[in-house]
């Protein structure tokens, strides 16, 4: 059935409605299994399950041609003596589909706050109908005609509705991680006030055991996913901000690079990667190490907690493609199931950079593992979703940094 587009439901409430929705969901988590659970995994769940996906249009084509009779009554010109009934002529239907991905509920939203005249179609699942009947012989410029209005028409308020929904997902990260902190903080606050009051505290049979890393230098931040009775201690992951923490270190320490070309023109690769350890181990109390068997083989850079990995990362010279695909496969094969959190670090010397830069994110994405683009931090830095080369449901973040080094002096 033929409808109008973009005028049923405000956008915008339609958009509010969706936060609403997570900070419920949240709200309604069991409090032991937030304080417990993996942030940013949990994040990174509410940031997929709630990202709106705004449709795109695909490409028209003709789903259905017949000859049908056509009710010609109210036509100009037409001789019709009793217009209360129809008048039938021989003629032809064109049945055009407009396919197109995303939500198909965003074709009823209003962007605007009303939209005059709105364009009419069939909205199905997956596509936008439109009939045309024409009485005697079908006209091609008249049905394009038609076609080419309506789809004027629709396309400047589809790009309203991409527009807002676009700037939405921009921030749903934002405020997912405002509104899980917001309640953990809450429930951590009023555990320390009740333990504040003084009277012991009857313990749950099943509360689960937990512990806190020593604070000696900066440890890396410990969250603790549940625990089963199979496994009555908890495994380690690495927090997202002690994940941040270390790759801006790494980012510092080209810095330091860029500032003194001289002292690391002739460095070979592992000599960078010394560089890159020393800093490390002065915040992480030698948890870093280099060239560390792990798994399938030797990485790079491994910080280490409680006897397992919580951050893995691989250097390497910009070398092409090929290269690159190769040292992602490197570290996917250093990754044990548990592990969530890697990087791959590559350096740029005697190469175009900006082609260099123009071509990563490209690479990156159309690896098999990877699921999508997170984040781009910089021109030079990103964040990528991926999956366990083993098991597709084990996700990780994979940070991808791109750096200029100093070229080796010439004599």
């Amino acid at each position: 059935m033929k409808e109008h587009l973009f005028i049923s439901v405000d956008l915008a409430d339609v958009l509010k409605g969706e936060i609403s929705k997570v900070r419920d969901e949240i709200d309604k988590l069991d409090e032991e299994y937030l304080l417990r659970v993996d942030e940013t995994e949990l994040i990174n769940h509410l940031i997929d399950k709630y990202t709106v996906d705004p449709p795109q249009l695909g490409e028209a084509f003709i789903a259905e041609s017949k000859e049908v009779d056509v009710d010609v009554r109210y036509e100009p010109g037409r001789d019709v003596r009793d217009r209360s009934k129809p008048a039938l002529v021989k003629g032809h239907r064109v049945v055009i589909h407009v396919p197109f991905s995303g939500d198909v509920n965003l074709f009823r939203c209003n962007p605007a706050s009303i939209f005059y005249n709105p364009p009419q179609a069939e909205i199905e699942i997956d596509h936008l109908a439109f009939t045309y009947d024409s009485p005697g012989d079908v006209k091609n410029a008249d049905v394009m005609g038609r076609l080419n209005l309506v789809l004027g028409e629709i396309r400047p308020k589809l790009n309203a509705v991409v527009t807002m929904c676009e700037a939405y997902n921009r921030d749903l990260g934002n405020q997912v991680r405002q509104l899980v902190v917001v309640r953990k903080t809450r429930l951590l606050r009023n555990r320390e006030m009740v333990a504040a009051i003084g009277l012991p505290i009857k313990r749950r049979d099943d509360a689960p055991a937990t512990y806190v890393v020593p604070d000696i230098k900066r440890k890396p931040k410990i969250a603790r996913p549940a625990v089963t009775d199979k496994s009555p201690q908890p495994d380690p992951a690495l927090d997202q901000e002690e994940y941040e923490h270390i790759l801006s270190i790494v980012t510092n320490m080209v810095q330091v690079m860029e500032r003194s070309p001289h002292a690391f023109a002739e460095l070979r690769e592992e000599d960078l990667r010394s560089h890159f350890l020393v800093q490390l181990n002065a915040q992480y109390e030698g948890r870093a190490t280099g060239e560390t068997f792990n798994y399938e083989g030797k990485t790079d850079i491994l910080i280490r907690e409680a006897g397992r990995n919580v951050f893995i990362a691989e250097c390497a010279f910009w070398d092409g493609e090929a290269y690159l695909t190769k040292k992602i496969n490197q570290v996917l094969g250093y990754l044990h199931w548990r592990d969530t959190k890697a990087a791959v670090i590559i350096f740029n010397r005697n190469k175009n950079f900006s082609e260099v830069l123009a071509q990563l994110e490209s690479i990156v994405t159309k690896h098999p593992c990877c699921k999508k683009l997170l984040k781009k931090i910089s021109d030079t830095e990103w964040r990528f979703l991926f999956c366990n080369k083993d098991d597709p449901n084990r996700e990780l973040q994979l940070a991808v940094l791109l750096f200029e080094v100093p070229k080796p002096t010439t004599s």
